[in-house]
């Protein structure tokens, strides 16, 4: 499923690096923006795994899907049947989390629907496929949403993993993204003795903060600039 900020092009590469902090224990992941869950889908079983975010209707769809398969989803949505559910107070929660992200344009909550700017792609069945090829690795995970400080921590060590919206990028759908509450909270967490791993972009991360990145991988950016190229820029891992 497309996503606006998610992790699919690198996911794999990133995985490596979070399932290096696993090796050897059975310290709780926690994905505490798990987003269209292109990380946790990929990250070791064998232990405590938690996916959060605080959208509740893509953690309705997760949960769905994770119950029920992907064979109930509407494999083609018009673009009278996309507004219709947008709009709708009787959609059910997890129909309106697959059709508002994977049939939007960019992946974008409700950003437009999908199907306007590519007539041959049917976004509704690739939304299910990626879907699909993740619900293996969805196996036992359990999904909460909330804010990221209300999530329940085990009190053993755990790995917390975040990837938080990017400083100085185009925003979510959850309104705008405190950094500075997130960090005194990302630190109370390290105090606490968990390992809290950090996205972000590198031109993004100050000069003090550099010597934490632990990973980094050239990517594109999902929105394309006014010429209609994707500007290159550089993901990094963070631990603090």
């Amino acid at each position: 499923m497309q996503y606006f900020g998610g992790k699919a092009k690198i996911a794999k590469e990133l995985s490596v690096v979070l399932n290096n902090y696993l090796i050897g224990n059975d310290k709780p992941f926690i994905d505490a923006f798990c987003g269209s869950c292109n990380v946790i889908s990929k990250i070791d079983s064998n232990r405590i795994r938690v996916a959060n975010d605080k959208h509740k209707e893509l953690i309705a769809m997760w949960q769905w899907v994770q119950e029920m398969g992907v064979d109930r989803l509407p494999t083609d949505v018009s673009k009278e049947l996309y507004y219709y559910i947008k709009t709708s107070t009787t959609s059910p929660d997890w129909l309106k989390g697959f059709v508002g992200f994977g049939c939007s344009f960019a992946g974008k909550w409700w950003g437009g629907y999908a199907a306007s700017d590519n007539k041959e792609r049917n976004y509704a069945t690739n939304a299910i496929n990626t879907i699909a090829k993740k619900l293996k690795g969805l196996s036992g995970v359990s999904f909460t949403c909330g804010d990221y400080f209300d999530i329940i921590i085990p009190e053993r060590p755990s790995v917390i993993y975040c990837d938080i919206p990017y400083r100085n990028t185009t925003g979510y759908s959850n309104g705008a993204f405190n950094h500075e509450q997130f960090y005194a909270w990302a630190y109370s967490m390290k105090a606490l003795g968990h390992i809290v791993l950090v996205s972000e972009y590198e031109m993004n991360v100050d000069e003090a903060m550099k010597g934490n990145i632990v990973w980094c991988k050239e990517s594109k950016k999902d929105i394309r600039d006014s010429e209609g190229i994707q500007q290159l820029t550089t993901e990094v891992l963070i631990e603090l």
